[in-house]
């Protein structure tokens, strides 16, 4: 119910394009000028947020940010800052894609999985009360939770799950 020209944005992602940036390492290492201006300029970590905003005509702010495997739970915090400092609502969206290459060997995330969510403060919606606190994730046992890949976005899931559910409940995200 949202206007997407109007909504705020936080586009979370661990390696952004793993695939595009091993090809313009494997490209520069055996043929440097043949490197795509395209490619490149969908290499870097804020291109889904620059085609998000270009093709809603949205100006309103967004955000990319990568915290390796707290990126979920940091775009879920700053969604949350945002909306608690003014923003009626923000988009998170959240996304991996497995590595390939050699950038397989340091950058573990497997699969495609991405998720998104509006945090709003409308009265009538789900509540999401959000707190700090040391102790480990908790392991999601819901039907969306079951399908996690070893992708790093898959934190997501248990959350996915409580809101699909309409339930209440609590879930533990590494931060």
């Amino acid at each position: 119910g949202r206007d997407p020209a109007t909504l705020p944005s936080i586009f979370a992602s661990t390696d952004g394009a793993l695939g595009i940036t091993d090809y313009i390492c494997e490209t520069l290492r055996d043929a440097p000028e043949t490197v795509s201006p395209t490619k490149f300029h969908n290499s870097v970590h804020n291109a889904a947020s620059g085609y998000w905003t270009i093709g809603h005509g949205c100006m309103a702010p967004s955000t990319a940010l990568s915290a390796f495997g707290a990126t979920f739970a940091q775009g879920l915090l700053e969604a949350l800052v945002q909306v608690a400092t003014g923003s009626e609502a923000v988009l998170l969206a959240a996304y991996d894609t497995g590595a390939s290459g050699p950038l397989a060997s340091v950058s573990t995330g497997r699969g495609l999985l991405g998720g998104a969510l509006v945090v709003s403060n409308a009265e009538g919606g789900t509540r999401l009360v959000a707190s700090l606190e040391d102790g480990p994730a908790t392991p999601g046992d819901g039907p969306l939770a079951r399908h996690d890949t070893g992708n790093r976005m898959a934190q997501m899931l248990p959350l996915f799950d409580i809101l699909a559910g309409g339930r209440d409940g609590a879930v533990d995200i590494d931060a």
